[in-house]
């Protein structure tokens, strides 16, 4: 038992810091997604009104989706707001229900970390050879890589904090 309270302190305490820290990401995950709206509209209105599309803008609205994309998850995961069907898990136990929530946030754990990982080495890669960038504007792509990494790492460390959570929540039940 003593474990299981020391469990939830380690998680209590990190969870305080990582929430902060998503909710900062989704803030700016949420003024990228805005960036890309208005960049989308311009070049549309740009196209259909004056024969004139923005260049390069579907390369900046992809780039910029790598952002806005995973910086997202991990404050949706802070806030459990991911859609889960609990149509059958609802009919076990407690303690069932804590062990399949244990089994998912491992699951979701190593894949984001996975994740997490071969990015970090794909921005490594694109930083040490100068030739990976974008084709119209030439933006290089690492920084990008590197913010998928951060969105991927984010997630992972949610995860392991509602893993540790859960291994309690079941030890209790």
């Amino acid at each position: 038992m003593r474990w299981r309270n020391n469990l939830l302190k380690l998680a209590s305490g990190a969870e305080t810091l990582v929430s902060l820290a998503s909710k900062v990401m989704a803030i700016i995950a949420a003024f990228v997604l805005l960036a890309m709206t208005l960049l989308t509209v311009a070049d549309v209105s740009g196209r259909y009104f004056f024969n004139n599309p923005i260049d390069g803008a579907w390369e900046i609205i992809g780039l910029l989706l790598v952002c806005g994309g995973t910086w997202g998850l991990a404050y949706c995961q802070t806030e459990k707001g991911h859609i889960s069907v609990t149509v059958l898990l609802d009919l076990f136990s407690p303690r069932v229900q804590a062990i399949v929530h244990s089994v998912a946030y491992l699951i979701g754990l190593i894949g984001f970390s996975l994740i997490c990982w071969r990015a970090l080495l794909l921005t490594n890669k694109y930083l040490l050879i100068k030739g990976y960038v974008t084709d119209t504007l030439h933006i290089p792509l690492y920084p990008f890589m590197l913010t998928m990494a951060i969105g991927a790492g984010m997630l992972a460390l949610i995860l392991f904090i509602d893993l540790l959570r859960s291994i309690a929540e079941v030890a209790r039940k």
